[in-house]
């Protein structure tokens, strides 16, 4: 109670604030690492995702911020988006101006491939799973070509 006069949610909305800048500054460097082009900076913020500890980020704000008391919500919530959600809204945005991929709500996309990224910590729960990477290479590959077969070109 010494450093966190405020109880348990003083040191959860402590704890969440520094994964949540550690997360932006590892996006934003993986982003600028996959130097402006979609696949690659999806690839690299995938490759970093994978280099961390799984955090179940969607879990958490949905099961933990509803115990926070109003104020603590929204001041988290206000930093993940800023954190997390923003700089990939803005790498899909860019790449809709680059004419790499179709005009789309950004918001959609940048949510969806976090919601992906999270959900890998779930899929390598089942016995038999391919590696995180494999996995997030095929994510990727979904969102960036579609399921359709791929043609052959050989």
């Amino acid at each position: 109670y010494y450093h966190f006069p405020g109880g348990k949610e003083q040191l959860f909305l402590a704890m969440a604030e520094r994964m949540l800048e550690r997360h932006r500054q590892g996006i934003v460097a993986a982003l600028d690492a996959g130097q402006g082009d979609l696949r690659a900076q999806l690839r690299e913020v995938a490759e970093w995702f994978n280099s961390q500890r799984p955090v179940r980020f969607m879990g958490m704000m949905h099961a933990d911020m509803a115990a926070l008391n109003p104020e603590h919500k929204e001041q988290l919530a206000r930093k993940a988006h800023a954190a997390m959600f923003h700089p990939l809204r803005e790498t899909f945005v860019a790449a809709q101006a680059r004419g790499e991929i179709r005009a789309m709500h950004p918001d959609l996309l940048a949510g969806s491939f976090l919601w992906l990224m999270d959900g890998l910590n779930y899929g390598q729960t089942r016995l038999g799973a391919p590696p995180r990477a494999v996995m997030a290479d095929d994510l990727i590959s979904i969102l960036m070509d579609g399921l359709r077969p791929r043609l052959d070109l050989h």
